[in-house]
């Protein structure tokens, strides 16, 4: 019988599988893992805040607050020391001691939002769409009910700890953060809106507290409604923030449970 050279029918080195299968289950794999770990260490970020002392939380905001700014002057001036007034109206019906300092930043987006360090940006484009003091009130209640919840001091931890993965996994954080980024976010969208309906409901105490009634608590939600409403179906879920709709329905629900009632609202001073 004569002998015919031929290659063997399998290469145990060259496998089957298209390469971008590979790759692909790989990744997946990989944000996978990512979301786990992240979401472990999430928790652990929750123990950490929920049991520091206030001075351990007053040393850790002297450090990460923003830096000091030149107090505005003019209109603006007027428009931040009432904001201010108004926080600190809203302390004593919050239980909050800690600093909350109002800075206005002059934008079109209707919002506000606080930051590590007890400041509070009041968005300009916010009180072209709230229309009396109590529905400002809510808003910045809203803000401070974050501060007492430590939710600053959370959202910070889980950035040093995707910065911190990313840094571990591919040595260079700053790159492989952006990648991670999405993961983290799909992983604290759920985590993020019960945060704040949490907000939402010490904002409505807090009003209850502070005026003795509720009214204006949903007008700055219902002025945002019909935006929310023009958004792709479903698509509030994969937001920080529970659809404009739910959670005007939520504040009404949680009214009327603890007995809450409506009354004149006082006119707001722009």
């Amino acid at each position: 019988m004569k002998y015919a050279p031929s290659l063997p029918p399998d290469n145990d080195n060259v496998t089957r599988e298209h390469p971008l299968k590979d790759f692909l289950l790989l990744l997946a794999g990989l944000a996978a893992l990512a979301l786990l770990v992240f979401f472990l260490l999430g928790l652990l970020v929750d123990a950490v805040v929920d049991r520091m002392g206030p001075e351990t939380e007053a040393s850790l905001t002297r450090i990460i607050a923003a830096r000091a700014e030149p107090p505005p002057s003019g209109k603006d001036g007027e428009r931040v020391a009432r904001l201010q007034r108004l926080v600190e109206s809203l302390r004593s019906c919050a239980g909050f001691t800690g600093p909350a300092t109002v800075r206005l930043t002059d934008s079109a987006v209707p919002n506000a939002m606080v930051v590590p360090g007890g400041t509070i940006y009041v968005f300009s484009g916010l009180l072209t769409q709230v229309q009396s003091e109590n529905g400002l009130a809510f808003v910045l209640a809203h803000e401070l009910a974050h501060l007492a919840h430590r939710d600053h001091l959370r959202a910070l931890g889980r950035g040093v700890v995707l910065y911190g993965l990313a840094a571990l996994i591919g040595g260079d954080g700053s790159a492989l953060a952006g990648v991670l980024a999405p993961v983290q976010q799909l992983g604290t969208t759920s985590y993020s809106r019960a945060r704040e309906s949490a907000a939402d409901a010490l904002a409505l105490q807090v009003l209850a507290c502070r005026y003795g009634h509720v009214g204006g608590a949903t007008e700055f939600f219902e002025a945002l409604r019909a935006r929310d409403e023009d958004a792709l179906p479903g698509s509030h879920y994969f937001m920080s923030h529970p659809a404009m709709g739910a959670r005007i329905d939520a504040i009404h629900v949680a009214a009327r449970k603890a007995g809450y009632t409506t009354g004149a609202v006082l006119p707001l001073i722009r």
